[in-house]
Order: structure tokens, then C-alpha cells, then sequence
């Protein structure tokens, strides 16, 4: 009897390990069967103890996980291991991790010639090179001036000129 308790134990700590472990890693859910498989073999461990036990022991689950999956996504990734799993801040501004983007951003407020028809996207021509462009809006033919409104990650939104 005190060897099936203590397996029993055995079996709980190691899926809570397994739980952590699927927070932490993409496993797609694998590891949360094989903790749900230990949890399992846990309760029918313990039903096949004493059945009041193993009641005991499935409400004591069905309270508990939540609780510990809750404060496990709180406080590990203020642990050692968690603050090398996550990410440190947020990206500035969409698109700011392309190297085209800082290039394309100067270009805004210049003037541009489509080289093909805008439906919405096309490409233009700035400096004698060829950008992917976006019409703010409708339809913008080809050999029409536009200007530069924004640049977005790696192409550039424009509007036809007056």
C-alpha cells in the first residue's frame, strides 16, 4: 500500500513536470497526453486502493491543475529558465525587423512612377528601382505619378497625384 501511494505520487509529480515542460516547448499538445495519461494511471491507482480515495484524489486534480496551470504561466517567466524562453520586449512598430523597411520609410513624401496598374498592388519605380506598391485606394493605371504615403514592412502605400 505504501509503495502504490507513493507511486501514485511519483506519477502526479511527473506530470506536473510534463505540464511545465508543454508551457515551455512546442510539443503540440504531446506532453499534456502524457501527462493526462500519468494522471490517469494515478487515479486508477488509487480507486484501486479504496474508491473514497481515489474521489479524493480526482477532486483534488480537478482543483489543482487549473490553479497550478494558472500560476505556472504567471510565475515562470519571471524564473531564470522562463526569462530565456520569452521573448524580452515587443518589436517597435510593425515591420521595423526588415531591413527594407528603413529604406522604404525615407522614401515617403516623394513622387513615384507606376509601372504597372495598381489594383490595389503593383510595383513603382523610385531611383530607377523597382518597389512594391499599394493604392490607398481604387485603381491607379500604369505611367501615373503617385506620392508616397507610408511605408509598411516591405512595400510601400501610395496615392495617384493630382
Amino acid at each position: 500500500m505504501v509503495q502504490t501511494i507513493l507511486l501514485m505520487a511519483i506519477l502526479v509529480l511527473a506530470a506536473l513536470a510534463m505540464i511545465v515542460a508543454e508551457i515551455c516547448t512546442p510539443t503540440f499538445g504531446a506532453l499534456a497526453a502524457g501527462a493526462l495519461g500519468l494522471l490517469v494511471w494515478a487515479c486508477y491507482l488509487a480507486f484501486s486502493l479504496d474508491s473514497a480515495l481515489g474521489v479524493g484524489i480526482v477532486v483534488a486534480l480537478l482543483l489543482g491543475l487549473p490553479v497550478f496551470v494558472f500560476y505556472a504561466v504567471r510565475i515562470l517567466p519571471r524564473t531564470g529558465l522562463g526569462r530565456h524562453l520569452a521573448l524580452r520586449q515587443a518589436q517597435a512598430r510593425p515591420g521595423g525587423g526588415t531591413p527594407e523597411n528603413d529604406w522604404l520609410s525615407q522614401l515617403v513624401g516623394r513622387s513615384a512612377q507606376t509601372e504597372t496598374l495598381l489594383r490595389p498592388s503593383g510595383t513603382i519605380r523610385v531611383d530607377g528601382k523597382r518597389i512594391v506598391a499599394q493604392a490607398e485606394s481604387g485603381l491607379i493605371d500604369k505611367g501615373q505619378t503617385v506620392r508616397i504615403l507610408k511605408a509598411c514592412g516591405t512595400y510601400v502605400v501610395v496615392r495617384k497625384e493630382e
